[in-house]
C-alpha cells in the first residue's frame, strides 16, 4: 500500500505534516506501507536541505514541472492519495493530514 503525497518546501502545511507522515511510515513500513512524497517544483538543494533537516526516511521525488499535480488533478497543496495493494485508489485528502487521521483511515486498509 502506498500513500502518494504532493507537497512543496514553500508550503507551511506541507512542511508541518512531514514529521507526521514519517512517524506513521516508520511504524507501518513492516506491514508493506510506503510513503512517496512528490515535491512540486522546488530546486533540488532546497528539497534535500529540508529532507536532511527533518530526517525523512521515505522516498522524496522531484517534480520540477508539477506533473503529479496535473496527473492527480489536484493543484492544492498538500494532497495525498492512498493506493491499495491491488492498485485501487482508496483514500484522498486535500490539506495537511496527521498521524491520528492516518491511524483511523489507513490502519483498517493495512489489515485487509
Amino acid at each position: 500500500m502506498v500513500l502518494v503525497n504532493n507537497w512543496a518546501t514553500w508550503c507551511p502545511p506541507c512542511r508541518a505534516e512531514m514529521p507526521e507522515l514519517n512517524s506513521y511510515y516508520q511504524e507501518h513500513m513492516d506491514q508493506g506501507f510506503l510513503v512517496v512524497a512528490i515535491e512540486a517544483g522546488s530546486p533540488q538543494e532546497n528539497v534535500q536541505s529540508f529532507v536532511d533537516s527533518t530526517g525523512i526516511d521515505f522516498p522524496v521525488l522531484l517534480d520540477p514541472k508539477s506533473e503529479s499535480l496535473k496527473g492527480f488533478q489536484n493543484a492544492s497543496l498538500p494532497n495525498s492519495f492512498v493506493i491499495d495493494r491491488e492498485g485501487q485508489l482508496r483514500l484522498t485528502w486535500t490539506g495537511a493530514i496527521n498521524k491520528a487521521t492516518l491511524e483511523e483511515h489507513v490502519n483498517p486498509l493495512l489489515e485487509e
